[in-house]
């Protein structure tokens, strides 16, 4: 493995340590701590992710054209400083703050994610590449294992304000390693954007597209546009694990705060023990029928937990047997999400195909939540409310085979 690769993969396990302290909990806090409906939380959470798009996609063509390593260096510091403000914010009980905050943070550290991707990509082809997201990835879980456990258990200790003041720390930390030792990528050193004083400038390659050629060469993708669409219905599914999730958890199920703390971090633990396992078992498989099963994981999930909830079954096993089967639908789900943009993208756009992938895959997470808190609003039916969070996946899965059909199989190829 590549040193940069591992030093991201370091980086990305302090950033989310920090994140999954107080992310996973948000909702949480301001539907207990603030009293705001399911439908307000789910209106003022899709509304700041449709703010923060466009930001995705700017920092996928800025990836390409200002380089790599310099956009990943401002998502992780101003995600840091962002959270600074939440915590304050939180500890003044002020929702103007906490969003204004929020927006920030998502914003910035929007703009770094399809540089980490394209940074990826830069040092890795092929099967290689598909393990090097694999263990960014668990680099990521790490992180969030731990905090999302230490988090369930601070809410409860030192309440929000507390938790969220101990994360900033954490990513500020992790700001710190990453902008002072993450090299360069071969692109940017092509490029010379962030290359140390001293070091050698081999030539600097063919420029990038204008940007308006590269929206015009997306939009004329149509193999890229129908993944793009699969991929969206796939997160408005697979989105309902963020928000909808642990609020149906604890007020419907009446989970604990700590218990769906540890239920969470499980999800990260299983990532870290089975996402090199699962990457390694489907390596020469197609990407859109790996992505077609990891969505058939999630709504089995989904359902399972619906019913636990209808016919009181054992809840709080069966919640945590959802988690189990979910996490393997992640795992299987974020290996096409995360390599076939750079697969389908030429080789000088990888940063504006990542960009415009992540837009895609964070519209339906947003939609995601929007609909989770109107079906928690509107319905104490537990298989009422998860068989509507779970209808995306049926045209998710027929675009996926349809678009079998039409990828390239060299693109399609894990």
């Amino acid at each position: 493995m590549e040193r940069g690769l591992r030093l991201l993969g370091i980086g990305a396990a302090l950033r989310t340590l920090g994140a999954a302290i107080y992310g996973p909990f948000l909702a949480l806090f301001f539907v207990d701590d603030l009293g705001l409906g399911y439908v307000e939380v789910g209106v003022l959470v899709a509304a700041i992710g449709v703010a923060t798009v466009p930001f995705y996609y700017a920092g996928g063509l800025l990836a390409d054209r200002v380089g790599r390593r310099p956009l990943i260096v401002l998502g992780v510091i101003g995600e840091a400083a962002s959270i600074g403000v939440l915590a304050l914010a939180f500890a003044e009980r002020s929702l103007p703050g906490a969003i204004l905050a929020a927006f920030s943070s998502g914003a910035l550290g929007s703009m770094g994610a399809p540089g980490a991707a394209a940074y990826i990509a830069d040092l890795s082809a092929g099967p290689t590449r598909t393990r090097a997201y694999s263990y960014y990835r668990v680099g990521f879980n790490v992180g969030y294992s731990i905090g999302v456990s230490a988090g369930g258990l601070m809410i409860a200790a030192i309440g929000f304000a507390g938790s969220v003041a101990v994360a900033t720390a954490i990513l500020a930390g992790g700001a710190a390693f990453v902008t002072l030792l993450l090299p360069p990528s071969p692109r940017d050193q092509r490029r010379g954007a962030g290359v140390p004083a001293g070091a050698s400038d081999p030539p600097a390659p063919a420029p990038p597209r204008r940007v308006r050629e590269s929206l015009r060469l997306v939009a004329r993708d149509r193999v890229a546009l129908e993944l793009l669409v699969a991929m969206a219905l796939a997160a408005l599914v697979a989105g309902q694990w963020s928000v909808t999730f642990p609020l149906f958890v604890h007020n419907l199920l009446g989970v604990s705060y700590a218990f769906l703390g540890i239920g969470l971090a499980v999800n990260g633990v299983l990532v870290v023990l089975g996402q090199t396992a699962t990457t390694e078992s489907v390596i020469g498989r197609r990407h859109t029928a790996i992505a077609a099963l990891g969505i058939v994981f999630y709504a089995a999930a989904f359902l399972g937990l619906a019913a636990a909830g209808q016919y009181e079954i054992a809840p709080l096993p069966l919640f945590f047997l959802a988690v189990a089967v979910l996490t393997v639908g992640e795992n299987l789900l974020s290996i096409p999400q995360n390599t076939l943009p750079s697969n389908l993208a030429p080789s000088n756009e990888i940063g504006a195909y990542n960009g415009i992938f992540t837009v895609a895959g964070n519209l339906g997470g947003t939609a995601a939540v929007l609909l989770g808190g109107f079906a928690l609003a509107s319905s104490r039916d537990p298989l009422l409310i998860w068989t509507l969070l779970v209808t995306p996946a049926v045209p998710a899965l027929l675009l996926l085979r349809h678009a079998s059909g039409r990828v390239p199989r060299a693109q399609d190829t894990a």
